[in-house]
This record gives structure tokens, sequence and C-alpha cells, in this order.
């Protein structure tokens, strides 16, 4: 098993036995148990059936980001999920430190949804699910990230950076894990520090973000793809409880009505409701005129005693999942009529639903 930088991480329980077993299990370390989904399909838990590491390339350089199509995933590296990996493992796994992320970015996702705990002593960033520590660290990420770019210098990446740990005794918290709530190491960091944290990546990794989104007093411009290429975007970089950090990230994404361009019920697990409301922002997408980027989840969770992201986004034995309901409605006559889709971040993505994103960039296969 990888080795978290600092403290380990810690698992959900969804009943007071299985809350009492992992009380007993928090010295185990990181869980590896799997709830990986046991079938797939063209629309789901498939991404690595088609391969397109290099669509981003042919596009014009003066495209707006806001004017694409973006296939993205939503907690990009939940790949394990301690006692109750239903509940938490959101995409496929290939692999631990940021391996996950490579299957992805080969797959075609350039969107990608990046949860992190100060550890170490407030010196660095473990990549979590909550309290569960997925086994990479953000020096994969950017790592990872970085190779990828330069094999594809065509190509980008969207990045959104969010602070997983809402325990710390600066948002309001007990300054103790829990089950479903990690704490930072030392569990008083504070906005500051976790900009200071991220400050020393930077210094680390010069020139793999895109420069305007990582001033730190100022926020982008949503740019083209010509301005970007070869570079990670990073487009909003948001605190524990929410809170945006500014001077980082995208305007659009960060300052005044940004949540309007937003669809995330992250809590609707009927599947026809939720496509409708991910449909509706898709929609807004499409007849925007100016240049605005809009993102939308396919993503829900209504676990423990609900739906878990695998039966949200595949489906059961009575419900059509959210991906295979995108796909019907992206490839058939209402599909046709969109012109983009603006970012579109997905749970446990199939080949065939990253392809119909891409089909309204003009790219096939």
């Amino acid at each position: 098993m990888r080795q978290q930088i600092g403290t380990t991480g810690r698992g959900l329980a969804v009943a007071a036995a299985v809350a009492l077993m992992a009380g007993m299990a928090l010295t185990a370390g990181a869980g590896t148990a799997s709830a990986q989904p046991s079938s797939s399909s063209p629309a789901f838990d498939s991404l690595t059936s088609a391969s397109h590491p290099d669509w981003m390339s042919g596009l014009p350089d003066g495209v707006g980001l806001g004017a694409l199509s973006v296939p993205g995933t939503h907690d990009t590296l939940a790949i394990h999920g301690g006692l109750a990996p239903w509940a938490y493992e959101a995409q496929e796994d290939h692999g631990d430190g940021a391996a996950t992320l490579d299957a992805q970015l080969n797959a075609g996702i350039r969107a990608i949804d990046i949860r992190v705990r100060v550890v170490n002593n407030g010196t660095a960033f473990a990549i979590h699910h909550t309290d569960v520590y997925q086994n990479a660290n953000f020096d994969d990420v950017l790592t990872h990230a970085q190779a990828f770019l330069a094999a594809h210098p065509g190509e980008t990446i969207l990045m959104n950076l969010h602070g997983e740990c809402d325990a710390d005794t600066a948002e309001g918290g007990s300054g103790t894990a829990s089950i479903g709530h990690c704490a930072d190491d030392p569990a008083s960091t504070t906005t500051a520090d976790r900009i200071r944290v991220f400050q020393s990546y930077l210094a680390r990794y010069p020139g793999l973000f895109y420069a305007p989104t990582v001033t730190g007093t100022s926020t982008a411009a949503m740019p083209s793809l010509g301005q970007v290429r070869g570079h990670i975007v990073l487009t909003a970089f948001s605190g524990p409880v929410g809170e945006i950090y500014p001077g980082y990230g995208l305007t659009q994404l960060t300052q005044g009505n940004w949540g309007s361009y937003v669809e995330n019920d992250w809590t609707q697990c009927t599947t026809s409701t939720k496509w409708s409301e991910a449909r509706g922002n898709i929609a807004a997408a499409s007849a925007d005129t100016s240049g605005a980027m809009f993102t939308t989840y396919l993503s829900a969770n209504c676990s423990p005693f609900g739906a878990g992201p695998a039966d949200v986004a595949g489906g059961t034995w009575f419900t059509t999942g959210v991906n295979q309901l995108a796909l019907n409605d992206l490839t058939g006559s209402g599909g046709s009529q969109l012109s983009h889709t603006g970012v579109v971040l997905m749970d446990y993505p199939g080949y065939a639903l990253i392809g119909a994103l891409l089909s309204r960039d003009g790219i096939g296969g």
C-alpha cells in the first residue's frame, strides 16, 4: 500500500456496528477494500476502451475554453473507500499514486476534481475523499499531469482544487477526525496555511500552471485554448466549507454569480431527475454566447441509506443510470442540437459517454 504523507486516512461507516469497526481500525491506515463495479457498459465504468490523448491538439488556438465540451471526473482519484467502499469510491481504479489519473487523461478526460488534506505538519497535500486517504499525494497528481502535458503539448488540464477537511478548529470543527470528516495536520490549519502549502507546490513546479490563474492576487479572464496548451488551468481553489480563495482561478467561476453556471445537486439520486437538472445546465451552456464556462456534475451520492456513486452513475436493476441517460440523450436527436456542453464531471465514465461529449467538439472515434 502506498504511504500517505503524514497521518493516516480513516474509513467511513454506515451503521453503529461499522462505526465501531472503523474506530478500531484507525491505526490500520487508508482503507483498501473495494466496491468497484462488477459490470460495465459503453456509458459506465469503461473509460479505457477508447483513447483520446490528443483530442485538443487539432482544435483552433482561438477557441475559448468556455466554448468547448470537456469530459471530466468528479472526485477524480476516489478509488478507495475504507470500510464502506460503495459509499466512497467514484472512479475506476487504475492504480495508486495517480496512475488512475493517467488512465483518465489518456481516455480524454481534461477536467479534474482534486480534494486535498494538509499533512506532514502543514507542509504538504495528500489526496482524500473526506476521511479516506486515496493512496496518492499532490506531488503525484502534478508529476503525472506534467508528464502527460509534456508528451501531449497540445492539451490542457482544468483543475478544481478543494480543501477537503472540515473538522479543523478554524472551520468550526472539533479538531479531531471522525467518520466522514477529516482534520488537517495540524487541526488548526487556516485558509492562509492552505494557500501557503499550495504556493510551495507552485514553486516546485514552475510553469506547470497557467500563470494568470495562480497569481494569488488576481483571477484570470477566460483564456483561449492556444493560451493554455501545455499547462494546468486552475479553475478555482476552495476551502472545506466551500469558501472561494481569492486570487486564484478563473474570474467567471470565482466571483459574482459564479454559482449560476454550475449544476451540482449532489444529493439528488433519482436518476431521471438528476439527469433533467444536468441537461438543463448543459442546454444553458449550449445557448450561451458570452464564452462563459458552464460546469455540470452527473454525480450524486445518497449513501449510507440510499444510492451510492456507482448506483447513480451506472443504475440498478430498477433504475437507468445517469450516465446511460446522458449517453442516450447526447447521441439522440436532442444531443445533435447542442453546440457544446461545457465541462461535464462524471463518476465512472464510460468510453462512449466520453466520446459523445467529444463529438460536440468535432472529435470522432
